[in-house]
């Protein structure tokens, strides 16, 4: 955060890594950007693990595809955040807004 943030009064976006959770080892408090807890020394990433949504697999924190079947963890975040328009009639899906569908031809108010 910096000085004209805090003149402002805007806050620094908390992300995953900046919350605190328990240390599954000790029960001490650690945050994901650590390597280490501080407590008991295990490593953060074999502590915590994210698991794939096709086959279920526990994979590393930081890992970009799955080990097992190769589901792109990064692939699927940017298509959760891409806004798409869908048509009422006949549902075919648009990246950008357009004035009538290009499918069935309905107009869009």
């Amino acid at each position: 955060m910096g000085f004209l943030d805090g003149l402002l009064g805007r806050k620094k976006k908390k992300t995953l890594a900046s919350k605190e959770f328990k240390c599954p080892n000790c029960g001490k408090t650690v945050k994901l950007n650590w390597e280490r807890c501080h407590s008991c020394g295990v490593r953060i990433k074999s502590m915590f693990r994210k698991k794939c949504p096709k086959c279920k697999t526990m994979n590393e924190l930081d890992a970009k595809i799955c080990k097992k079947c190769g589901y792109d963890f990064e692939a699927a975040i940017r298509a959760a955040k891409k806004l798409q328009y869908k048509c009422p009639r006949c549902g075919y899906k648009m990246d950008c807004y357009m004035s009538k569908c290009p499918v069935c031809g309905v107009r869009f108010g």
